[in-house]
């Protein structure tokens, strides 16, 4: 599999260098020495070759063997356009197309691919590195557009400008989204071998460009200057790259605590409704081909857009699930806790995650393979059938809490809250124990912080005994007014004790 990923890396790196000096040929519109080609055509054969050597499609699954089929047959194409590039015959638009869409962008999905396949391998890691492989093809992108800008002498061009930012930003956000889901170990290769003289430059060239009045740095260089110096940064992400890879299946943590889990979590994997009726030899093999894990609180799990390469459910601690509004802010759509998949509809629908992902708590979770998702849900009726009851209770909870958000005052949306932390605890005891923050429970049930605390106020006036995160209820019973159809369906006190309550809609 490693052998595998690391020569799809190697052309996916001499692809975006040969798409480099082909816009930069043709823009320049005038011949080079034909050594300035020979190299940049040599390498992208030769990982070619390599390529070929390998039994790619044994490793390729689903709808990617489709894909693998048509990229090679753009690969069998690429000497006869070579030649309409050297002979200055073919467009720049359509090149850099080939080069992007036909070529490159297909590559880097068949490397996701086998990277999710790579045993034992860490899900954040492999998230990180799905993230990683965008970013570096976004700054290979911006190589061949800031050429344009020197040929066309763009540089003060507000429309240019502004597409030069949108590329800028759109690193930015990649190499966030792999700093927030790269483990322990990632994050210090990165740090080793990222920052050097020529990414310090560049990073001004960003900084100068974003002002919109265009950078100093630019008007003095001419394509070579800068073909040479974003070339440099491409390598080093090209070796950073490279090491991801390769440790993809190492001993990866999120957080420098150390825990003995094993054990435990496991018997808690073991008792998963997904699981429910499966005979234990078949849990196991799909126990073998995950990862148990601890996540620290306030860790990135999802981030939106990214592959879906692994079907994630908790075992233990509270999890948020959310998107970002027009101002920027978290609009809270779940929050989930013990026994819950988390986005599991973007597994079965083969999308990427429409949503993030983080965690609240400290967090145990059991991480499964898409591919062993999918292999399980054709070979084992019990976890397909699991599966879909699993998303369909999500489905009524999340309507429920729309609902109670559009219809229901806020008194009735913390009474309901409180009634459902009380059947969670099967109704032992008179306290209850808020789980997360007071402000993302005010987002979640839909009203502000300070409109939370009122409530709160005036509870304690009604005998409720409030002590920083614990609730004391005077009599719980009366909670049951709050009480909805999927409290009650799941309710242990109404099962061995049926109420008259009538639940409100």
């Amino acid at each position: 599999m490693h052998q595998n990923l690391s020569s799809l890396s190697q052309l996916f790196h001499a692809l975006q260098n040969e798409r480099g000096f082909s816009m930069s040929y043709l823009y320049e519109n005038k011949r080079r020495v034909e050594s300035d080609s020979s190299h940049y055509f040599f390498n992208t054969n030769n990982a070619i070759k390599q390529l070929k050597n390998l039994d790619l499609q044994k490793n390729i699954y689903g709808n990617q063997l489709e894909l693998i089929d048509n990229t090679f047959q753009h690969l069998e194409d690429l000497p006869n356009f070579r030649r309409n590039i050297l002979n200055l015959s073919a467009k720049p638009t359509y090149t850099f197309n080939l080069y992007s869409y036909d070529l490159i962008s297909p590559i880097i999905q068949l490397m996701i691919g086998l990277a999710i396949q790579i045993k034992n391998a860490h899900p954040s890691a492999v998230y990180a590195y799905c993230f990683f492989l965008q970013w570096k093809e976004k700054v290979g992108l911006e190589r061949s557009t800031i050429v344009r800008g020197f040929v066309n002498q763009n540089f003060r061009n507000d429309e240019y400008i502004g597409h030069i930012n949108v590329l800028i930003n759109e690193q930015d956000c990649y190499k966030k989204s792999f700093l927030s889901l790269a483990t322990i170990a990632q994050k210090q290769l990165f740090s080793s071998l990222y920052q050097t003289p020529h990414i310090d430059t560049l990073h001004l060239i960003h900084k100068q460009l974003k002002t919109g009045n265009g950078s100093k740095i630019l008007f003095d260089m001419n394509i070579r200057d800068w073909f040479k110096l974003i070339s440099k940064k491409i390598n080093i992400l090209h070796n950073i790259e490279q090491k991801l890879q390769f440790g993809l299946s190492g001993v990866h943590k999120l957080s420098n605590k150390n825990l003995d889990l094993l054990k435990t979590s496991e018997r808690l994997a073991y008792k998963l409704s997904i699981f429910t009726q499966m005979p234990t030899i078949e849990i196991e093999q799909i126990l073998n081909a995950s990862k148990i894990y601890r996540i620290p609180k306030n860790k990135a799990i999802i981030i939106e857009n990214n592959v879906a390469t692994h079907l994630h459910i908790i075992l233990v601690g509270w999890v948020k699930v959310f998107n970002k509004d027009k101002k920027n802010k978290n609009q809270i759509l779940q929050i989930l806790n013990n026994n819950n998949t988390v986005l599991e509809n973007c597994i079965i629908s083969r999308q990427v995650f429409n949503f993030n992902a983080t965690t609240i708590t400290d967090t145990l979770m059991l991480s499964i393979p898409v591919n062993i998702v999918e292999e399980s849900c054709k070979n084992n009726i019990s976890f397909a059938q699991n599966l879909i009851q699993i998303m369909a209770r999500k489905n009524t909870a999340t309507l429920q809490n729309l609902e109670s958000i559009k219809h229901k005052n806020t008194g009735q949306r913390i009474g309901e809250f409180f009634l459902k932390l009380l059947s969670e605890k099967k109704w032992n005891s008179n306290s209850i124990h808020l789980p997360y923050n007071k402000s993302l429970i005010a987002s979640y049930l839909g009203m502000r912080r300070e409109v939370f605390s009122r409530n709160l106020a005036c509870l304690s006036e009604q005998g409720f005994i409030i002590e920083k995160d614990q609730i004391i209820i005077p009599n719980k019973e009366k909670l049951c007014q709050y009480c909805t159809s999927e409290i009650r369906n799941q309710c242990q006190n109404h099962q061995f004790n049926p109420c008259d309550t009538i639940y409100k809609k």
